[in-house]
Order: C-alpha cells, then sequence, then structure tokens
C-alpha cells in the first residue's frame, strides 16, 4: 500500500513517455458546446463561455478572448498556456487564449464543419497543455532544466530552439506529430515509414515536426531532432492502446 504514489506515477510513464489525453476524448467532450455555438451569430465572449463550460471540470481548462489587428474578419487562432504554480495551488492550471477579428466584436457565424476544425485546434492544445501538467506533477513541480542553445546562433531562431529543445517541449510536440502523421498519413506503419527519412516529410502532414526542422536546420543528426523523433516513435506504439 506504501507504494501508491509510484505506482500512479508509472501509469504515467509508459517506455519513457508521459501518457497523454487523447485528443479523440477532449473533442467528445467539447461536443456539448456545439448546439450553442453552431448556427449562431455569436459574440467572442459567448464562445469562450460555451467552450469553457464544456472542459473547465474535466480539466481544469479556462477560455479567456482577446481582438488581433492581423486578423482577417471570420478568422481566429489561439494561444495555450500551463502554469504549473496555479496547478499547485489548486487553481485552473490551463489558459486558452482565443484570439480573433477586431471585426468579429458582435459576432461571428461558425457552421458545424468550421466548429469540427475549432474543436480539433483545442483537443490537440489542450491536450498538449495537460501533458505539460502531467510532466510538472510526476517530478513534484520541478521545472525542467534549460536548452542550452549554441553561440552565434541568430536571436530569433535561437529564441525557438530555447522553447523547442526543453525536454518537455520535445515529449508534448512528440505526442502531437505521432497524432498528426497518423491523421494524415492514414496508419502507424506508414508513419514509421515516413520517419526513416523525417527531414523529407512535407509540412502539410506534419506542421509540428516541419517547425523543429526549421528551426534546427533540417539537421537529420542534430540531437534535439534524434530525441523528438525517438518520442514520436514511443508514442506512435502506444497511441492505438490508449
Amino acid at each position: 500500500m506504501g507504494y501508491n504514489g509510484s505506482m500512479k506515477q508509472f501509469k504515467e510513464i509508459i517506455e519513457g513517455i508521459t501518457k497523454p489525453v487523447a485528443m479523440s476524448t477532449i473533442s467528445k467532450k467539447m461536443q456539448s458546446a456545439r448546439s450553442k455555438i453552431v448556427g449562431k451569430s455569436i459574440k467572442p465572449q459567448g464562445i469562450a463561455k460555451a467552450l469553457e463550460s464544456s472542459v473547465k471540470k474535466e480539466y481544469g481548462v479556462e477560455f479567456t478572448y482577446t481582438f488581433a489587428p492581423n486578423l482577417q474578419a471570420g478568422d481566429m487562432n489561439a494561444n495555450a498556456y500551463y502554469d504549473p504554480d496555479a496547478d499547485k495551488e489548486g487553481d485552473t492550471p490551463i489558459e486558452i487564449e482565443l484570439l480573433f477579428s477586431s471585426d468579429d466584436k458582435q459576432g461571428i457565424d461558425i457552421d458545424n464543419e468550421g466548429f469540427d476544425v475549432l474543436i480539433n485546434i483545442m483537443a490537440k492544445s489542450i491536450s498538449h497543455e495537460l501533458l505539460h501538467k502531467s510532466q510538472f506533477s510526476k517530478r513534484g513541480y520541478v521545472k525542467s532544466k534549460p536548452f542550452k542553445v549554441s553561440k552565434g546562433v541568430d536571436p530569433k531562431i535561437a529564441a525557438a530552439q530555447e522553447y523547442m529543445g526543453n525536454s518537455d517541449e520535445i515529449e508534448a510536440y512528440g505526442h502531437n506529430i505521432a497524432v498528426e502523421l497518423i491523421n494524415n498519413l492514414g496508419s502507424r506503419k506508414k508513419a514509421l515509414t515516413a520517419l526513416r527519412n523525417f527531414v523529407r516529410i512535407p509540412p502539410n502532414v506534419s506542421p509540428d515536426l516541419y517547425g523543429y526542422l526549421i528551426a534546427f536546420g533540417m539537421d537529420k543528426n542534430h540531437p534535439v531532432l534524434k530525441k523528438l523523433v525517438k518520442k514520436v516513435i514511443l508514442y506512435l506504439r502506444e497511441l492505438d492502446k490508449w
């Protein structure tokens, strides 16, 4: 009985990876917001409220919104954050910030197809942040070691490498990429085959992988990319078991 905590931790770590909450599970939860959003000219605050009510109790997610001057009318974007300090204190730890065009302050029309796209993006973001939540929880909310960028790297590239080279992000994006590959290639076998020459996987098949390739110079031997691909492979082996 004295090993309950360790057993729980063990269940969250499978072959060196943290078990995620399946995006499909989150998407199903968010279906309850469909009738509140689809077919109505709904204001941004109404969209945020409807989405939050579908997942806050289960996953500890709150939705906020703001207006971005660079977005066209009808377009949306989002930022996602996990706050380990809030989590440790028992407050809502995950925030999804919805970005709307300033032209949509009075309302935006979303049809069923648009809603499906919206909740798929939200589910991906929430799953990513929940994985960070598990990472921090299992190590007592201690931050992971920062990634050290090589000297002489362009400042913009250095900022991307510092973020993406962090071990927590490598694992979380490893899960994202595994899901992208299966969704876009159709099977785990095809995904694993494509990873044999991962630098040639096009951006439309895995946008997250492409982001890593750009940040680390398309160098297939870079330690970060090698670690990332290992995580992707581990997640591909386990995804159909969860």
